[in-house]
């Protein structure tokens, strides 16, 4: 496997459309991308480039958190999204982090991959020193996921785990340059 991430773009055709359509037909689905199934093409064209534009502050309203959305990639393939709020509010489930995988590639440590190579994003791009990861209480694989990228377990309330990294620490810790 060769797992990376891919910021959505304009030009993202229907193998994206697809993929998105099977993580949105899931009931369980943390971080669904869609409410529901039923998007068509045309809709499609519209998510990306809604997508696009809220990764910049001065597009989007006041009220909506600036975000980069990825698709999680392994090869050419797409096989999940991914999604890295540049600020939230501590205090609302929602953290930093969001992850959604195909069947076939859960359980197998792409999310963990996935919450590191966001943490580096957050922290080289963006200058985020501490990123929060909210998870449900009944999403243990999310848990264990953020435990090995050095989470701490911070509180648990209306329904959900909160954990904090500091990447400042972190990367320190990793022996690069911070």
């Amino acid at each position: 496997m060769n797992i990376w991430l891919k910021e959505i773009a304009l030009e993202d055709g229907k193998e994206y459309y697809d993929i998105l359509m099977e993580l949105s037909g899931y009931k369980d689905a943390y971080a669904k991308p869609l409410p529901d199934d039923d998007m068509s093409l045309e809709d499609f064209e519209f998510f990306k480039q809604a997508r696009v534009k809220m990764k910049d502050a001065n597009s989007i309203p006041e009220s909506v958190m600036p975000t980069s959305t990825y698709w999680i990639m392994n090869e050419s393939v797409p096989i999940g999204y991914a999604t890295l709020k540049h600020k939230i509010d501590p205090n609302k489930p929602g953290g930093h982090f969001g992850c959604c995988l195909i069947k076939s590639f859960q359980n197998k440590g792409i999310g963990s991959l996935v919450a590191e190579e966001l943490s580096r994003i957050a922290f080289e791009e963006l200058g985020i020193e501490e990123v929060i990861y909210t998870s449900k209480n009944e999403n243990v694989q999310s848990q264990k996921s953020v435990d090995k990228i050095g989470a701490t377990l911070i509180g648990i309330h209306d329904g959900y785990h909160f954990y904090s990294v500091s990447l400042r620490e972190k990367f320190n810790k990793e022996g690069r340059n911070v």
